[in-house]
């Protein structure tokens, strides 16, 4: 069996980061005051820093249109984006605020965006929004009523068929109660 230090050197897990930095220019000095700093987590690797179109970002709200830069960094030993976003500020001498910091995995969530409810194809009202100004009167009211009721006569449900039941077992029962219904006997004294 292996020691429990070698199993940790075997350990190979990589924590990876995505750093984004608004309202300042990105150089080499700056990236290389980064990774000096992130260097107690052990910088794996740190990609180059895309610049992104100007533009309001929801992630800096207060700023307006602004110019982010972005990059990857992967660490090796584990911490947390507060943390990063902290150090990142303080090396590049600028606000908390303009710094966000966030894992792979919540990058992959915050980017997500639903898809669009499909329209339904069953016939429901309430969840299609197309409905004719001259027409929607005949879909609701008492005359929806009158057609609803006939939709739900119409359909068809199927319930488990009658057929044959599960038989029990015929197995003695013991249908005398333990109660009252042997007589106790009671025992004649010896010398009588």
């Amino acid at each position: 069996m292996k020691p429990f230090t070698q199993y940790m050197f075997e350990m190979d897990r990589k924590y990876e980061f995505i750093v984004r930095i608004a309202g300042c220019d990105m150089n080499e000095d700056m990236k290389s005051k980064i990774q000096h700093a992130l260097n107690m987590y052990v910088v794996e690797n740190m990609g180059a820093a895309k610049r992104l179109p100007v533009q309001e970002y929801r992630e800096f709200a207060g700023m307006g249109p602004c110019e982010v830069h972005m990059f990857e960094v992967s660490l090796k030993y584990p911490t947390i984006t507060p943390q990063i976003r902290q150090i990142i500020a303080e090396k590049l001498n600028i606000a908390a605020k303009q710094v966000i910091v966030r894992t792979r995995l919540e990058e992959d969530n915050y980017n997500f965006v639903p898809a669009e409810p499909r329209k339904a194809k069953d016939g429901s009202i309430l969840s299609n929004p197309d409905l004719d100004a001259e027409s929607a009167q005949s879909v609701v009211g008492n005359q929806r009523i009158d057609s609803m009721l006939k939709e739900l006569q119409s359909r068809k449900f199927e319930f488990a068929q009658q057929g044959e039941t599960a038989k029990s077992v015929d197995m003695p029962q013991n249908l005398k109660s333990p109660v009252g219904s042997n007589p106790v006997k009671k025992p004649t004294p010896k010398g009588k």
